[in-house]
């Protein structure tokens, strides 16, 4: 397992997994990111804290980072659902900022933000490597969902029912 950051949001002083323990603490009690925006204890202006509330919506999982198209990298659900995201980074595509060749295993959260999907800065890579038979898997799992139009690019209040 390894960690990978994001250089635009982590600085060179913070270790990714140092940030990634802190991260999952953070995700692991909802109570904390609400009782920061009720509080405001960094003195935020209103519009940001609106942003952190919608975070409510994250999408904790392990998944497949299939492949990345230009307008976002393409996200399947690891669990049971094997639900299709279209992800977009935070400053720079995924595809300039993450150092591995898709498909890999990835764990991370996704994060609503202006209105498409992000992913919390985070990722944790696995270093496994995929067979011809999983590879045709996952891209038919992408085209189905691509031709169904079920590839979830946002995760706002009025799509939540897709993504429970």
């Amino acid at each position: 397992m390894q960690a990978h950051r994001n250089s635009s949001l982590i600085g060179r002083f913070v270790d990714p997994n140092d940030a990634i323990v802190v991260r999952d603490a953070l995700w692991s009690e909802i109570g904390l990111l609400e009782n920061f925006v009720r509080l405001n204890p960094a003195g935020l202006p209103q519009a940001d804290l609106e942003i952190a509330r919608t975070w409510r919506r994250k999408i904790q999982d392990t998944f497949m980072l299939t492949k990345h198209l230009k307008k976002h990298s393409i996200f399947i659900s690891g669990s049971r659902d094997g639900k299709v995201y279209g992800v977009v980074g935070m400053s720079d595509p995924l595809e300039d900022t993450l150092l591995f060749e898709t498909p890999c295993m990835v764990k991370t959260v996704l994060i609503p933000f202006e209105g498409k999907i992000t992913y919390d800065s985070l990722l944790i890579s696995y270093p496994i490597s995929f067979g011809r038979n999983i590879k045709a898997d996952l891209n038919r799992q992408y085209q189905d969902a691509r031709k169904g139009g079920n590839v979830i690019e946002t995760l706002d209040q009025s799509d939540l029912a897709l993504v429970n």
